[in-house]
């Protein structure tokens, strides 16, 4: 019996037994469905012998059983196990989003330390980037929570600096008589004495006691001019100024263009507020006898001290 069932399960695992199985059932139903037919159609005329369907179905039975039986046939042939092909995932990769330049160009004065916020004791080691203007002179002055000056140091840089910029390192001497808050001025001044580059940060100066630094401010220009360029001459009695400004507080900024010998021709104050650079645009209306050479600045105030925090200026060339 086990040898039995074995070959049984042979044979419908096989698919070649399966077509032979199926052609042998076809076979027998069609010699037994043509036997009915044969015996029904040589009956004696008195004699009616019942068949089991009527001869005009016998094709139509005969092709409905073939097809069944195929489809029997086919259910019971294994089929082919399929394994699926695995199939390769990306993972991801890190991108590298590209950002903006900023608008402005290197600071021409920029604090290295102390940064802006600084605690600080007796004496202030001070490190200041500087871009030299016409004079290579700078001073550098740090002022009371009275805005009384405390210490001032004028800095002559040398005719051959290395370009385009120079670290000038020094130290300030100052005394207090209790805590209060400060502020260190780097300025340059041209052949004129015009305020050629000004910056400035607030500190909390100490009696006494350990200082503890702030990192530096941001490496860029809190201003730029886009029009006009450095040297652009300029007429007709009307100077248009497009450029960016990153406010240091909420305070108005002033643009100003004065002459050769300091006085204003013109002054716009601008409401720009915001964090980062905000764009501006204005116009200054001019009048001049002769050709000027003039300087284009912006400007803002300190409200806490009442003196100007950060000045930024161009030259440019006026013609009537």
């Amino acid at each position: 019996m086990n040898c039995n069932r074995e070959r049984g399960r042979r044979s419908l695992s096989n698919p070649a037994s399966i077509a032979d199985r199926f052609g042998a059932v076809l076979a027998r139903w069609t010699i037994l469905l043509s036997s009915f037919w044969t015996l029904s159609g040589c009956a004696s005329s008195g004699a009616s012998y019942p068949t089991p369907f009527p001869p005009e179905m016998l094709p139509t039975i005969i092709a409905q059983t073939a097809q069944a039986l195929r489809v029997t046939a086919l259910a019971l042939t294994p089929s082919p196990t399929v394994t699926p092909t695995p199939t390769a995932t990306l993972t991801p990769t890190d991108t590298p989003i590209p950002t903006s330049l900023p608008p402005a160009p290197n600071a021409r004065i920029r604090f290295l330390t102390p940064g802006p916020l600084s605690i600080l004791s007796s004496p202030i080691k001070v490190r200041v980037y500087l871009l030299p203007g016409e004079t290579n002179r700078v001073q550098i002055s740090l002022y009371g929570e009275d805005g009384r000056l405390l210490v001032r140091k004028l800095t002559v840089l040398g005719q051959d600096s290395p370009p385009p910029g120079i670290d000038v390192s020094l130290e300030l001497d100052f005394e207090v008589q209790v805590a209060e808050l400060g502020r260190l001025e780097v300025l340059m001044r041209d052949m004129a004495g015009r305020i050629e580059a000004l910056n400035s940060i607030r500190v909390t100066l100490l009696p006494v006691g350990m200082s503890r630094i702030q990192p530096a401010d941001v490496p860029y220009e809190r201003a730029v001019f886009y029009r006009p360029q450095v040297g652009e001459v300029v007429s007709g009695g009307l100077l248009t100024v497009e450029g960016s400004f990153w406010p240091l507080n909420d305070q108005p900024a002033f643009i100003e263009l004065q002459d050769e010998a300091g006085r204003p021709l013109m002054t716009r104050q601008l409401s720009l507020v915001g964090e980062g650079y905000i764009s501006f645009q204005t116009a200054l209306p001019y009048r001049i006898a002769q050709p000027t050479s003039a300087r284009l600045s912006i400007r803002q105030i300190d409200p806490r001290f009442g003196e100007i925090a950060y000045l930024y200026s161009i030259v440019v060339r006026l013609e009537p």
